[in-house]
């Protein structure tokens, strides 16, 4: 496949005027002016927009079957379940994951829910694919976890532990404590020894927290207790972080923004989206998501959420790397996906225009590894 004169937005902040990309075997083997190959399938980009394909790092589209009322990315039998693996609950024919690649979102960070302190073991998946196992691009890239009123409302009114912010932080600061005390002293944990190792991999930092916290309070301490133990975290949610950013700066945790046009969550913390954009600034990761307190939302949020940021003061191309970099970064699989550069598996999207400055602007292509899934001239394609 070879995509000709089109504007490329790289991911990095860089931008290619009236350049070509040339696509072999679903990998990016060249990117530059004047490309030629016989025998290709060829995209005339003359005009349009050219991005990687969006990467939501913490979804639970493919986790929730919509036709159904149980949540297949929650396991509440215990408030603490490392062990559990968000893999087993994906499921690659559930609708809902078509309208995430009908807007250019390519990617996601499959997770846990917050009902649980700790939900479970995260994933990365392609949106589009014949099977589960095929669109798995990598097993265990995080742990997720949350302290919001989700936890308290799903166990205190079964009267179980934990039925308080205190209860939460108790049985979160237990838990990183135990694994980290049996880590050091090579004893059998059942943390320890769990789910590849999980404990082991938080403790020495190969992978992070994924840890839900809305509230300025909940925000902080969870802030406290990580960087006690020394674990890299990654807050979601963060309706508060703008409040926070001096600790953030601190610890150098990154950041991934619950949906934002909501309104009652929205106002009621008056997130600052201005601030939170100046954490990149100063080397933190920062990123959104589509996926609210309470499971997926609609697809177009997705783009609201970007353009929010845009008309905070944020640059397209800073807000891009929240979309494609950054999160690529938080999950671990920067070395294939995140920017339009040679090597990289070809998830790209093209677009009429910008669609972080112009919300009426429409999605052309949609391509993941090298197949085009979604043509939007009006006719998803099917392989």
């Amino acid at each position: 496949m070879l995509i000709k004169n089109g504007r490329i937005h790289v991911g990095n902040g860089e931008v290619l005027e009236n350049c070509d990309i040339l696509i072999e075997d679903g990998i990016i083997r060249r990117v530059g002016q004047n490309l030629s190959e016989e025998n290709v399938e060829l995209i005339n980009a003359n005009g349009m927009e050219i991005f990687p394909g969006f990467i939501d790092p913490v979804s639970s589209f493919g986790c929730i079957d919509i036709a159904s009322s149980i949540k297949d990315n929650d396991e509440i039998s215990n408030p603490i379940t490392p062990e559990a693996k968000i893999k087993y609950a994906f499921n690659s024919d559930e609708i809902m994951l078509e309208e995430l690649y009908k807007i250019g979102i390519t990617t996601i960070g499959a997770a846990p829910g917050n009902k649980n302190i700790i939900g479970g073991q995260m994933a990365v998946y392609n949106t589009w694919g014949s099977n589960s196992n095929k669109m798995l691009l990598k097993d265990v890239v995080g742990l997720k976890g949350s302290v919001i009123n989700s936890v308290k409302e799903t166990y205190g009114k079964r009267d179980l532990c934990p039925m308080t912010r205190m209860g939460i932080f108790n049985e979160l600061e237990k838990f990183i404590a135990e694994i980290k005390r049996k880590q050091v002293c090579k004893e059998n944990s059942e943390y320890y020894y769990k789910g590849d190792n999980i404990a082991k991999k938080i403790i020495n930092r190969e992978i992070s927290l994924f840890i839900t916290a809305n509230e300025a309070t909940e925000i902080n301490s969870l802030i406290h207790i990580t960087h006690k133990y020394n674990l890299d975290l990654i807050i979601c949610g963060g309706y508060q972080v703008h409040r926070c950013l001096e600790n953030i700066r601190e610890v150098n945790a990154s950041v991934i923004i619950g949906e934002q046009t909501a309104y009652n969550a929205k106002n009621y913390n008056n997130t600052d989206l201005y601030k939170i954009g100046q954490l990149q600034r100063s080397g933190n990761l920062v990123s959104f998501s589509l996926t609210g307190d309470d499971g997926p939302e609609g697809k177009m949020k997705y783009l609201w959420n970007a353009i929010e940021f845009y008309k905070a003061g944020i640059d397209k191309e800073e807000v891009l790397k929240m979309m494609t970099i950054n999160p690529a970064n938080m999950l671990s699989i920067d070395d294939i996906l995140g920017t339009i550069e040679e090597g990289k598996q070809a998830d790209i999207v093209i677009y009429s225009n910008n669609p972080i400055e112009y919300y009426d602007s429409k999605l052309i292509y949609t391509i993941i590894d090298g197949n085009i899934v979604y043509y939007g001239r009006g006719k998803e394609l099917c392989y």
